[in-house]
């Protein structure tokens, strides 16, 4: 009966996640739930120690609140603008783990520090494309790459790709709607070429986060935008637990493909978000 018990209250004991850009936001959310619910959870970004980003929230700190709940979790500094580097994260952990990886979520992003709101595309500076696609794109590419044989080989794993209603509806500028277009489109196309070997790839819409990046600075985004977050926004664990949700579920393949919206997960899973509300879903269209 004791054993049940430690099964249900760690459900994804023994597995092993990778979840980059888990310094802050909702790869910090998905990291906090996963270690919770027992996974070993490698979490990648580039700022290790507080302090040494402009912004608030570092791999350790993530670490140290893993630890805390009782879970295990183990950094990896990494730039992912850098392929070699992305590649040599997961070097790492099939040497460390045996070749396994249960589950990868695909979230790490880069920004610009002021966001180009409602800015006609040719009046972005190029490099706004690059640091949007390059790392929020791109990054997930190569990283399912090197994460997707190991799956294949085991017949069993689960690639969670982090994207929002920016793919359908016009958010910020257009590189920052292609970025999360493309995110959509992989994670789809990804499926149809893992399915035959029972890997699952999904995608997931949190609503508007209530992110460490906001509460920083909140005058980052439109002013009617920002009433909106602080009045009806998530947290970033809800989407983490959407997250250790879909990994529990061994019928996990039948939503191989899906684009799957966090609160509605929650609706079907039955948890809600850390302050106890369940809130609504935003609009697929």
């Amino acid at each position: 009966m004791q054993a049940s018990m430690q099964a249900q209250e760690k459900p994804l004991q023994g597995r092993i996640a990778v979840v980059t850009g888990a310094t802050r936001g909702v790869g910090k959310g998905v990291a906090l739930a996963l270690g919770e619910a027992g996974a070993t959870v490698y979490v990648t970004g580039r700022t290790f120690d507080p302090g040494r980003s402009n912004w608030p929230g570092s791999l350790s700190e993530t670490v140290s609140e893993i630890q805390r709940r009782g879970g295990t979790a183990i950094p990896i500094v990494c730039d992912h603008a850098d392929d070699a580097n992305v590649k040599q994260v997961f070097e790492r952990v099939h040497d460390e783990q045996g070749g396994r990886i249960d589950v990868l979520v695909n979230n790490v992003f880069a920004a610009p520090a002021q966001m180009p709101a409602n800015v006609p595309f040719w009046e972005l500076d190029d490099e706004i494309w690059e640091t949007l696609l390059r790392v929020g794109l791109r990054s997930h590419y190569i990283a399912s790459r090197c994460a997707a044989p190991r799956m294949v080989e085991r017949r069993q794993g689960l690639i969670v790709n982090t994207s929002s209603g920016g793919a359908v509806r016009y958010t910020f500028n257009v590189p920052f709607g292609v970025q999360k277009a493309g995110v959509d489109k992989m994670a789809k196309d990804m499926a149809h070429d893992l399915r035959p070997h029972n890997v699952a790839s999904i995608v997931i819409w949190p609503g508007f986060i209530k992110s460490e990046k906001f509460l920083a600075q909140p005058d980052r985004v439109p002013p009617a935008l920002a009433k909106r977050i602080m009045e009806h926004g998530e947290s970033a664990e809800f989407a983490g637990r959407a997250v250790a949700a879909l990994a529990a579920d061994p019928e996990v393949m039948t939503k191989s493909g899906q684009l799957l919206l966090v609160a509605e997960l929650a609706r079907e899973y039955g948890f809600v978000d850390i302050d106890g509300r369940l809130p609504d879903a935003p609009s697929r269209i």
